[in-house]
């Protein structure tokens, strides 16, 4: 990791707090980002539009990946596994590039151990209470009681790690532009440290 060139870039933030909508406010900036795919055993759903930087692979050969030291980072949740390949990130580290990956509490936690502090920037999405974010999950699709109830535990864990990210980028209700412009210009100013 000494011959890191590059700079990653960690988006955290709970379910329902609009990471997709203010990743949307990036505009042509995207064009300067690599964005390191997520693999997953989950089946993709239908009917709705799955994220392009997904790679769907079985179950089996997820828990290959792991068993041959294939991955960066992997966590599971709901019965699924979620992670990145280290070749996926670190061969586009060694250029100088800055890598984008949204990625959850678990993920987050283990990158910080592999990526030095000064080549890694952590944001956090604060939306609001839990209440703001079951409402914007409820009115997004059918979920289940249980579901949610995940979703729950998995804010109570994830909030907590707001204290430890770089920047906090606030998204509440009718705020969104400006967390856009929030966004757009950490992540400028990665791009501009690496060039």
């Amino acid at each position: 990791m000494e011959d890191i060139n590059g700079h990653l870039v960690l988006l955290m933030a709970p379910s329902g707090s609009g990471k997709k909508a203010v990743m949307d406010g990036l505009g042509d900036l995207k064009e300067q980002l690599y964005f390191a795919k997520t693999y997953t055993s989950r089946e993709p759903r239908q009917g709705t539009e799955e994220n392009p930087r997904y790679e769907f692979v079985s179950r089996d050969e997820f828990e290959a990946m792991i068993k041959d030291d294939e991955l960066i980072e992997w966590a599971e949740f709901s019965g699924n596994y979620y992670g990145t390949p280290k070749q996926e990130v670190l061969a586009a580290l060694l250029k100088p590039q800055v890598v984008f990956k949204e990625m959850e509490l678990q993920g987050v936690q283990q990158m910080k151990q592999f990526v030095p502090a000064e080549k890694l920037t952590t944001i956090y999405i604060d939306a609001g209470g839990w209440e703001a974010l079951r409402e914007r999950v409820v009115a997004r699709a059918p979920i289940t009681d249980d579901a949610l109830a995940l979703r729950k535990e998995r804010y109570d864990e994830e909030v907590q790690f707001k204290p430890e990210a770089d920047v906090v980028i606030t998204n509440r209700n009718g705020e969104l532009e400006t967390a856009r412009a929030t966004f757009r210009n950490v992540i400028a100013e990665v791009v501009e440290s690496v060039s």
